[in-house]
């Protein structure tokens, strides 16, 4: 991804409501191609937004509130939804306003033409041309529901770990590619699970990075094949989509340490590729039904 698409502060910069200090809500989120900004603001509206540059993206903008608000797209006036969970999308290459009339919280979706065109490629479905007006809105649940996984994310980005996010993000993306463009898919063989070699090294590359913090194409080119044909070829190997697998060794490995060290529950977060001890203790207690420290008292008492 470059450093200047329209995302993060960037983007903050064209709304002049929240530019004064602590007047607003900004929070943003980036991995490899893909962004994620949460903008909020609940003061009195007053002047639209600045002109968007030019940009090869599109934006989709899932609204968290209803909120009214008025837009227009290079110049010419686009209707522009309100309710809940309702999601704009923008061609980026098109300069674009937005006058609210409302206090507004918004989750923004940054996804750059050239990630969609070679996943469309990764996919065998060609070249596409994507079916939607600049600025008009969907009620799309399964948008809504993808945008809803990154919040938490966005509230503790410390635990946001590459893996998860590059599932979402791709999620996202090919969603978008099948809801909204229009292609020519080509003859495809069946679906199948990894080579041997290619699970071990998957698995190996994983375990070896416990935080998370290793993106999903690094280990799809180790493996030779595309970070698309990966996901899904790994998901059918075993069972699970590589960011579930790594929280499941992660369990595991705490097990091992909870039973068998004196560590502490902080050491063992930290071994084990948690955020730290208060993220340890979630993702534990939701996936064994007790905390890491009851767990550990039963099996040693």
């Amino acid at each position: 991804m470059t450093d200047d698409g329209l995302y993060g502060v960037r983007l903050a910069k064209l709304f002049p409501m929240i530019r004064k200090p602590n007047s607003g809500l900004v929070k943003s989120l980036q991995k490899g191609t893909f962004a994620a900004v949460r903008m909020a603001y609940s003061g009195p509206v007053g002047d639209p937004t600045l002109p968007s540059p030019p940009d090869e993206a599109f934006a989709l903008c899932l609204r968290l509130q209803h909120q009214r608000a008025e837009t227009w797209v290079d110049g010419r006036y686009a209707p522009k939804g309100a309710l809940k969970d309702e999601t704009s999308i923008y061609d980026l290459r098109c300069e674009t306003i937005v006058h609210f009339q409302d206090p507004f919280d918004f989750l923004y979706l940054y996804l750059p033409h050239n990630a969609l065109n070679e996943l469309a490629n990764e996919l065998d479905v060609g070249r596409v041309e994507y079916d939607v007006v600049a600025g008009a809105s969907f009620l799309d649940p399964i948008l809504a529901h993808l945008g809803g996984c990154l919040l938490p994310m966005l509230e503790r980005p410390h635990e946001a770990n590459e893996l998860f996010v590059g599932h979402v993000a791709m999620a996202l993306n090919i969603h978008f590619l099948k809801r909204y463009a229009v292609s020519h898919p080509r003859n495809r063989s069946c679906r199948s699970g990894l080579a041997p070699w290619q699970l071990r090294t998957a698995k190996a590359l994983i375990r070896a990075n416990l935080d998370g913090e290793i993106a999903l194409a690094r280990i799809a080119s180790e493996c030779g094949v595309s970070a698309a044909h990966f996901a899904r070829a790994f998901r059918v190997s075993t069972g699970t989509p590589p960011h579930r697998w790594l929280m499941n060794q992660r369990i595991e490995q705490s097990k091992v340490l909870l039973a068998d060290s004196t560590l502490s529950l902080t050491e063992i977060a930290i071994k084990c590729g948690f955020a730290d001890q208060s993220h340890f203790t979630r993702a534990f207690s939701a996936a064994m039904g007790a905390t890491p420290g009851r767990w550990r008292l039963v099996r040693k008492g």
